[in-house]
């Protein structure tokens, strides 16, 4: 009896240390998504469906938990099916703020090996649903974490569908967006210097493609598919060559420009004449290299890379000896009296000009001539012609003279000074300031040479200071130190994340407990401003708990 005890023992024994395999293994689950169209109208319904299959056997499960994003922009979530049925998932929670669906069900063994996923397309683009989580078991592994189900190779987690549009189908030369919204204009580029011959229809009849001359195209008013065609040799493209100017006469030019490549014309210059040679590719102005062929024939070449348009030469042929052309340039021009038309004045006489110059802008006036820089003076205003400039007459002695006016935006901005944190025996005060206007994207505030930090909470450039001045003090300082530069502006991320290690967690709320309670040992700008999450303008503990609360939700 004892040795047939033994002997049962020890085979239950083996049992246990089987591995699974020897013994049955969980079944393996697979999903993948698919939509019953691949376009929808808006505020019509389109539908995505979830795809569930098992190995070994036929499937059959207890739980499921799914959660997908979608693009809440384009697709409004409007209910879930399980199968042909209409029953829904025990659990639907649609937060569509975040894009995030989540549906699930527990309880009696299922088998049903789909899930209909319907929504409304609400607006005109792009829309995906992607599942990012998948979890199915069986009742037995309810002790464990629940299974997750795996894309299966040759399936698909995501599904695109294109909202209150049409497809657009681009040649291998043509870059654009792979849909057009119904009855919008659709824009598509190309290499700038080819010509393409293209065509286009829409439901297979032809439609008008405008070239806008700077490599890219539209066609107007789409009202179905989009099918864009081009030759298949392009053509390099040739340009218009205007030569304009009373010295016009005077030039030798081709007549075209073929793009990227070097062209070159000639300028025989009158005895006695002065020359003023400018050119323009696209209406910009294009610098040439200039040399001397002899008999006064001056040889002007414009660069291949600036042969991306249609090409003006403008000869201005000055009077004989004994006057002066007067010339204007800089992005000023336009606010000169006449405009910067260009005048031929006597030497020795006095040139006076105006400039009307416009509130929030600094004005800068220049000049030089063949022997260098030339002084020019402000001499007064009258009436509303603008300010008065004047170059005295012995300075008008010949040649060409250029007036260069530039003129720069002026920025206000209002600095306010506040309290952030105390430390030991000082406080970090903050800074920030608001220009007026709103600098371009290229241009930022900088305090002391260092670039200052955009802040969406307070709506203006910040900067933290540790410093024992009183508030006034700190604030006259900051006027005086701060300035504008040109800089890619950076922005302050208050989304909890205080340290920046990528993810939000509990050292983010230890971060702001420890600056609150001065334990830390140096000012870090960045990392400072982060941690007044709750945007009042200071650090305390109520900052701590807003990260707490995000780590809750």
């Amino acid at each position: 009896m004892k040795r047939w005890f033994s002997g049962l023992l020890a085979a239950v024994m083996v049992l246990l240390l089987l591995p699974a395999s020897a013994s049955g293994e969980d079944p393996k689950y697979y999903v993948s998504l698919g939509s019953t169209a691949t376009s929808a109208e808006v505020n019509k319904p389109v539908s995505v469906a979830l795809f569930m299959r098992q190995e070994p056997g036929d499937l059959t499960y207890n739980t499921f938990f799914f959660q997908f994003s979608y693009d809440a922009e384009k697709l409004d979530f409007a209910n879930a099916a399980i199968g042909n049925s209409s029953e829904t998932p025990a659990i639907i929670n649609d937060n569509s703020d975040a894009g995030l669906l989540t549906i699930g069900g527990y309880g009696e063994v299922r088998s049903d090996s789909s899930i209909m996923l319907n929504f409304t397309a609400k607006a005109a683009g792009e829309a995906t649903v992607k599942l990012v989580k998948a979890q199915m078991d069986v009742r037995a592994n309810t002790a464990k974490d629940a299974q997750t189900a795996s894309v299966p190779a040759g399936q698909s987690d995501t599904v695109t569908i294109l909202c209150g549009g049409f497809p657009v189908v681009l040649p291998d030369c043509a870059t654009g967006d792979a849909y057009v919204t119904a009855n919008g204009d659709y824009t598509f580029t190309a290499n700038p210097g080819y010509d393409y011959g293209f065509s286009a229809t829409v439901n297979d009849e032809y439609i008008d493609v405008i070239d806008n001359g700077d490599g890219s195209y539209t066609i107007k008013n789409v009202t179905g598919k989009l099918v864009i065609s081009a030759n298949s040799t392009p053509t390099v493209k040739t340009y218009a060559v205007t030569v304009k100017g009373d010295g016009s006469g005077d030039v030798s030019a081709p007549t075209s420009a073929t793009h990227g490549q070097n062209y070159t014309f000639t300028v025989t210059q009158a005895a006695n004449y002065d020359y003023a040679v400018a050119v323009t590719v696209n209406g910009q102005p294009v610098t040439c290299t200039v040399s001397n062929s002899g008999s006064n024939a001056y040889t002007y070449t414009i660069p291949a890379k600036s042969v991306t348009g249609p090409v003006v030469i403008t000869v201005k042929k000055t009077l004989p000896s004994g006057t002066t052309m007067i010339t204007f340039n800089g992005n000023g021009t336009s606010d000169e009296w006449q405009k910067g038309v260009s005048r031929v004045i006597s030497n020795g006489s006095d040139f006076d000009f105006y400039t009307d110059q416009h509130d929030g802008f600094d004005y800068s006036i220049s000049a030089a001539g063949q022997s260098g820089i030339i002084p020019v003076s402000e001499t007064g205003k009258t009436g509303e012609i603008g300010v008065k400039y004047t170059i005295p007459g012995q300075y008008i002695t010949g040649g060409i003279i250029t007036i260069t006016i530039t003129k720069a935006q002026h920025f206000d901005w209002n600095v306010i000074v506040s309290p952030y944190v105390d430390t030991d025996g000082s406080t970090i005060w903050l800074i920030t300031a608001s220009p007026d206007p709103k600098p371009e994207e290229t241009k930022s505030l900088y305090y002391g040479g260092k670039p200052m930090l955009w802040s969406e909470k307070y709506k203006s450039y910040a900067w933290l200071l540790l410093s024992s001045k009183s508030q006034d003090t700190v604030k006259a300082d900051a006027e005086a130190a701060i300035t504008i530069k040109e800089n890619a502006v950076t922005s302050i991320e208050y989304g909890g994340d205080v340290n920046g290690t990528g993810h939000i967690d509990i050292n983010d709320a230890q971060y702001i407990y420890d600056l609150y309670n001065a334990k830390h040992s140096a000012l870090d700008m960045e990392k400072f401003l982060r941690c007044d999450v709750n945007g009042n303008r200071e650090v305390s503990v109520d900052d701590v708990q807003a990260v707490v609360s995000l780590l809750l939700h």
